[in-house]
């Protein structure tokens, strides 16, 4: 299998990245940086696409990471309410379960719980379509989001331990809700006859030190975000313009439209593809249609096939895995297939196979942080951490996918 993406337009779609970084800076959703940036993009899929588009929609930005600074404000309300005891422990009960009920809604099933209570922001999805020389019989929609996340202060500095981090913090807040939950249930049943024990009082308190920190886990400086994941909505554009070309050229698609999608709002829980999705199910469900999503790109090394999403808990298609794996061993790279880690979060292929969309994810970073210089929500996710290689490989592989899609009708 021969691809016609050259190493030049690889290339031409990290200068992109460069030039809207320089620009506009850093891209947290609803602010002006990312409105222009999404301007930007729009200008850019004019130049090739048909029609082009800029969906407005509003989100709750700041609700989906809220819990980790709830985690460390009731842990802290918890631990006074434990020590001075009594019916107080109820309330040290209400507040950490709480916290359990608001994380597992909002990261681990990225379900919008604490939404309404948080300030909306206005997003834009930036969209592009070419259009088939014949009957529309299917679509392909090619997407990675703008938007750029806080830094996360963990995986800024000290990489290597962030895994540990998480895994004490994360268990001192089970630990003490827990022991808040069973010290209510005894004060309840058996009032004025129960005390903690010391030795847990003293771990609780020792626990402090690492809770305190974990307010300070998003900081809010926002990241550059040139992996994570300007460069999936540069090589979104780059794509339009190959495909534009060789319609011009004669070589156009036969049945298969395709749309060029730059989601906003990724990195605030999905929002943006979970409204693109809403607004457009039913043309997304009258013909067969495709999602191939590209996040995090960084090292031809670290790429991988996503075989599930949203913490694992969303399967995703197996016959476009199976499909984009051939094409990638054609063309000479050998891609494995991994399950999102739980932990891991979700990118925006979730919200397409959510709605019965056959949808994948390609990823480019080390999932594992062992070497401790993983660009990812840091200060340093700048261009030049992005190898040229990778995104040659992830255009490559999008357009035989196209081409091949279009084959088949």
């Amino acid at each position: 299998m021969k691809s016609n993406i050259t190493e030049e337009q690889a290339q031409s779609a990290l200068d992109l990245t460069a030039e809207i970084i320089d620009e506009f800076g850093p891209r947290l959703t609803g602010t002006p940086a990312c409105k222009k940036a999404g301007v930007r993009l729009k200008t850019e899929l004019e130049k090739s696409c048909t029609q082009t588009f800029s969906e407005k929609f509003q989100c709750s930005r700041d609700a989906f990471l809220y819990f980790i600074r709830y985690f460390s404000i009731s842990y802290l309300g918890a631990f006074i309410c434990l020590i001075t005891s009594g019916a107080w422990t109820i309330l040290a009960a209400v507040l950490t379960f709480f916290g359990c009920i608001m994380a597992v809604c909002e990261f681990v099933f990225y379900k919008e719980f604490i939404d309404p209570l948080f300030k909306k922001t206005d997003g834009y999805n930036i969209s592009g379509t070419i259009e088939p020389t014949a009957e529309i019989q299917q679509s392909i929609i090619i997407s990675g989001h703008y938007d750029s996340p806080h830094v996360f202060r963990f995986l800024n500095k000290n990489q290597k331990l962030y895994k540990l981090r998480v895994i004490i913090t994360t268990g001192l807040y089970f630990l003490i809700t827990a022991i808040s939950l069973w010290a209510s249930y005894q004060w309840i049943t058996q009032p004025g006859s129960f005390e903690i024990n010391k030795e847990l009082i003293y771990i609780l308190g020792f626990g402090l030190i690492f809770m305190l920190q974990y307010f300070f886990f998003v900081s809010w400086d926002v990241s550059p975000g040139a992996g994570d994941n300007l460069i999936s909505a540069s090589m979104v554009v780059k794509l339009s313009e190959l495909f534009s070309k060789n319609k011009s050229a004669g070589s156009p698609l036969k049945h298969t439209q395709l749309v060029f999608l730059c989601p906003d709002a990724e990195e605030s829980g999905l929002r943006g593809a979970r409204e693109y999705v809403k607004l457009h199910r039913e043309t997304l469900q009258s013909i067969p249609t495709y999602n191939i999503n590209m996040d995090s790109i960084y090292r031809l090394q670290d790429l991988r096939y996503l075989k599930s999403e949203i913490n694992g808990t969303v399967p995703l298609d197996k016959n476009i895995i199976r499909k984009c794996a051939e094409i990638s061993k054609s063309l000479g790279y050998n891609i494995p297939k991994i399950r999102m880690p739980f932990g891991g979060g979700s990118t925006d292929a979730a919200e397409f196979a959510k709605a019965g969309i056959p949808a994948l994810s390609i990823i480019g970073l080390d999932t594992t942080f062992t070497s401790g210089n993983v660009p990812y929500h840091t200060q340093f996710d700048t261009v030049d951490q992005i190898e040229p290689e990778a995104v040659l490989a992830c255009m490559q592989i999008a357009e035989q996918f196209i081409i091949e899609i279009d084959k088949t009708s």
